[in-house]
């Protein structure tokens, strides 16, 4: 036992991954300096260094979370997360590093404004990530382009308008609740997870013609008309396949077709899984040209609808209209709207619905969910 627990003592003071919470109430800054200091002296690598800071007092520990980091970068740290609230990162040092392969930055609201002007590589980096943190289109790009061979890119709950992101190296991009964003331009993109209240360029390698992951959330809050679809089809029509969209509409309401009918856009964009959120306010508002529309962006294979009564209602309506169109031998199969061949509804326990919007609409009203969804054949 002895023997052992020397061993014991030996591995554990040598541990690669270390991760600590900053906490000067519970007096623990002396332990993780201490610490951080045999690391120093006895060069022991790190792979993996996760420092949080719960409270800490900036005018003492700042100098000290400087200290700490440098002895990470100097002992060929990979993986680093870093979780504040107010310390002010030194991203140009962090840059620096030659053995950086993932980097997680939460919570930090100050980056340095000459990170737009510097010149930093950073070759070893494959993965960042960036929370809560203020940003603007020059900072993202340089960061961008001092990491050429990031494959793997997230941003959460960033501050900024952001015209363009751009990446030959990118495969993974997740983007939630960034403010605004106007163009995504990454030709060997594999992945998608977006989240927004914008539909944003895309622009994707043609070969590339399907996303093996793609999850797609958006909200339109106001402004829904037929240039909006238009967005919307054009952003899906970069792949020929999507696994999921979401979209959320305040309202729904009459929209133009002739101009959606003028705008010439390549095949409509197959969706595997399409969850549609309608709040309507107007409770006798038709939607006929609203259906027409959100089925000329895409054709889904599944059709996941969360609205009142009458929306759905009115909404199955128009579907079996367009089946009825496309078994019309007098308009033939060449219409988009005519398109549509089988449909198949099922309520919000699984069971199956038949296609009459009185039965629909009792089943709905006994369950007390607004829920239902359809499997169309196109």
């Amino acid at each position: 036992m002895s023997i052992l627990s020397k061993t014991w003592l030996q591995e554990w003071l040598t541990l690669p991954n270390l991760e600590f919470t900053i906490n000067c109430w519970e007096g623990n800054i002396n332990t993780i300096n201490t610490t951080m200091e045999r690391y120093r002296k006895g060069n022991i690598p790190i792979q993996k260094f996760e420092l949080l800071e719960l409270f800490a007092n900036s005018h003492e520990d700042f100098p000290l979370i400087d200290k700490w980091l440098d002895v990470a970068l100097q002992n060929g740290v990979k993986d680093l997360f870093l979780n504040f609230t107010s310390y002010p990162m030194p991203i140009l040092t962090i840059l620096s590093a030659k053995t950086l392969r993932e980097l997680v930055l939460r919570g930090s609201t100050r980056m340095p404004v000459s990170l737009s002007s510097s010149v930093v590589n950073c070759n070893s980096l494959r993965k960042l990530s960036l929370s809560h943190v203020r940003l603007d289109e020059n900072m993202i790009q340089t960061l961008l382009n001092s990491c050429p061979l990031i494959a793997s890119f997230i941003l959460m709950y960033c501050s900024g308008n952001l015209r363009k992101i751009k990446s030959d190296s990118l495969k993974v991009l997740k983007i939630h609740h960034l403010f605004r964003i106007g163009e995504i331009d990454a030709p060997n993109l594999v992945s998608l997870d977006y989240m927004g209240n914008q539909i944003p360029e895309l622009k994707i390698a043609r070969e590339s013609t399907q996303l093996e992951y793609s999850k797609i959330y958006v909200e339109c809050i106001n402004n829904l008309n037929a240039a909006w679809f238009c967005k919307l089809r054009k952003f899906l029509s970069n792949s020929s396949s999507w696994s999921q969209v979401t979209l959320y509409f305040i309202n729904c309401g009459e929209i133009n077709m002739t101009d959606l009918q003028m705008d010439h856009i390549g095949s409509i964009p197959h969706v595997d899984i399409l969850n549609v959120n309608i709040l309507q306010k107007n409770q006798t508002m038709e939607c006929p040209t609203f259906v027409d529309a959100l089925l000329w962006s895409c054709h889904p294979k599944r059709l996941n609808l969360h609205s009142n009564i009458k929306t759905i209602t009115r909404f199955i309506n128009r579907l079996m209209y367009m089946k009825s169109l496309s078994h019309s031998t007098s308009h033939g199969s060449t219409l988009w709207h005519c398109q549509l061949k089988e449909i198949k509804a099922f309520d919000g326990k699984n069971q199956s619905l038949q296609l009459r919007s009185g039965e629909l609409a009792k089943r709905i009203v006994m369950e007390g969910k607004e829920k239902v969804h359809f499997l169309l054949d196109w």
